[in-house]
């Protein structure tokens, strides 16, 4: 399987965006946008004090940074780690404690924050949660039991989350690995305790390191960009851990044909700015998201075929469902997705397109639920939220021209976003 990742200077967004993109088979799987630069909250470790618990919630609010407050959910806080002793679990304002960001700010809602510290690397996440040892659901039982058998047998006082990539690891590596995270997990909370509030103890790494160590090697034929410096940081990382083998790196230089016109992510981005998605058989998918989901309608459009309706409409919803499935990781689309195919009569065939739909979603790195066809045939589906719609980053970085810019704010909006 034929894939290759690139990483490419944006200018038409911003002049220090930058795109990620996953190819596959030469057509785009995945889209990034972020800043080369950036001050994102994602992933890091604060002491955080508390500002105010509402029962009513079951959540607190944590101050992480001067003027920054994050939402807390009351609940496990069994093995919160605190920076005086307590004898219950119980917050109150005034508590100082390690939470780690979860989830980025969604449109008006706060960052939310979680006390079951997690450091992924390649192979394995370790958690401060529990001590039981998990495994992503891509593994075959005989890949987990093969794992299981090269992690070192000891006492652990840390949970650890085997990722689809250790399949593709040795005994040695994922030792090596996990004695790593250790160490950092371990560093992270004897020296939390001893530091003041809204300290920043750890940030992840960069996010096109993040977004590298989603993807199997086996699968990874090259990887380009045309940023020196992110060129060097993918260098340095893949020395350190021996992963020089299979893969090529290059860094792109040709001023006359920079890299985002070369792969045309301007059009890429522009194609996924519009809600009307054109499909071969010349059926068409309407994308929109709202405040409470996101709305998909498959319909026939140009389509001419010959064959009886029910043949015709089994056709486009077979083809609507790889593209939705696209199209759902290409926009970073995330929480209840509801689909509305073309209504079919044979119960066989709305069975089928339902597996089909949960085979295409399977190898999506976002856990992703395809629940169920409801009485008016509308198949629903979930995405974990795990960071903004492109939409959202768009929409931020425009924001942030603005700002930049000293333009006004549009009458009658404001607060954050």
């Amino acid at each position: 399987m034929n894939k290759k990742f690139v990483i490419a200077e944006l200018p038409s967004v911003r002049r220090d965006c930058l795109a990620a993109v996953l190819y596959q088979e030469n057509r785009a799987q995945e889209f990034f946008l972020f800043q080369k630069e950036q001050g994102q909250l994602l992933g890091n470790i604060y002491v955080g004090k508390v500002e105010k618990v509402e029962e009513n919630l079951s959540a607190a609010f944590v101050r992480i940074a001067p003027g920054q407050n994050v939402y807390l959910p009351l609940s496990g806080l069994s093995r919160a780690v605190f920076k005086t002793r307590k004898k219950t679990s119980s917050l109150k304002a005034g508590d100082e404690l390690l939470v780690q960001i979860e989830k980025e700010a969604m449109k008006s809602k706060l960052p939310r924050a979680t006390v079951h510290l997690h450091f992924p690397g390649r192979y394995l996440v370790l958690t401060s949660g529990d001590t039981a040892v998990n495994f992503s659901r891509r593994l075959e039982n005989s890949e987990k039991e093969k794992i299981r058998a090269a992690l070192p047998g000891m006492e652990r006082n840390y949970g650890v989350i085997v990722r689809t990539n250790a399949r593709e690891a040795s005994p040695e590596e994922l030792a090596a690995e996990e004695a790593e995270l250790s160490g950092i997990l371990h560093r992270v909370c004897s020296l939390g305790i001893s530091r003041p509030c809204c300290t920043c103890l750890w940030k992840p790494l960069p996010p096109w390191i993040q977004e590298f160590n989603r993807i199997s090697l086996r699968d990874l034929d090259s990887m380009v960009t045309d940023d020196p410096e992110i060129f060097e940081s993918f260098r340095e990382y893949l020395e350190s851990r021996g992963l020089t083998g299979g893969t090529e790196l290059r860094l792109y230089s040709d001023p006359l044909l920079p890299l985002y016109k070369l792969y045309s992510l301007e059009a890429l981005l522009d194609s996924l700015k519009k809600e009307k998605v054109w499909l071969k058989s010349g059926g068409f998918l309407v994308i929109q998201q709202t405040e409470a989901f996101v709305a998909v309608d498959v319909n026939t459009g140009r389509f001419t075929g010959k064959k009886h309706p029910e043949d015709t409409f089994f056709l486009i919803n077979r083809e609507a469902s790889a593209e939705i499935a696209r199209q759902i990781r290409l926009r970073q689309l995330s929480g209840v997705i509801l689909i509305d195919f073309i209504n079919m009569r044979e119960e066989s065939r709305k069975r089928q397109l339902l597996e089909e739909l949960r085979s295409l979603t399977a190898d999506d790195p976002v856990k992703t639920s395809v629940v169920d066809m409801t009485q008016l045939e509308i198949v629903e589906m979930t995405r974990t939220k795990e960071r903004k719609s492109l939409a959202e980053q768009l929409a931020l970085f425009a924001a942030d021209i603005s700002q930049t810019s000293g333009d006004p704010k549009p009458a009658g909006r404001g607060g954050r976003n």
